[in-house]
């Protein structure tokens, strides 16, 4: 009788332990993915409340490539250039020592303009 009832102690033990220790770790990881999540809030706050964006922010919010956005900018100018007028919207955009800032605002109005003439960028122009 007496080591039936050492070994449930041993037991009752190893498994109390065991379910201390696995507490710690998921804890330890819910505070990870808590401060990991909190991170990325912080970087979506700042993004909705600037009415600024840079070229990168740009891309994202309009689920493109940084290069697609410095193209379609690039083939407006480049239309405005070869016709000599441009019609519709523009890439709502101004530089600051080379560096571009976009209008959030005048994005959406760029955006809607741009899918309703189903505006095309081809070969450094965009075509109506």
């Amino acid at each position: 009788m007496k080591v039936a009832h050492i070994t449930s102690i041993i037991c009752s033990l190893i498994i109390g332990t065991s379910l201390i220790i696995g507490c710690l770790i998921i804890s330890t990881k819910d505070v990870t993915e808590t401060k990991q999540e909190l991170t990325i809030a912080k970087e979506q706050e700042k993004f909705t409340n600037s009415p600024l964006l840079n070229i990168k922010q740009a891309a994202e919010y309009l689920n493109l490539k940084e290069e697609q956005v410095t193209y379609i900018i690039q083939s407006e100018q480049n239309t405005l250039n070869t016709m000599g007028s441009f019609t519709g919207e523009r890439f709502p955009y101004f530089k600051i020592n080379n560096e571009i800032f976009i209008s959030k605002t005048d994005l959406t109005k760029w955006l809607k303009d741009v899918t309703t003439q189903r505006r095309e960028y081809t070969e450094g122009l965009a075509v109506h």
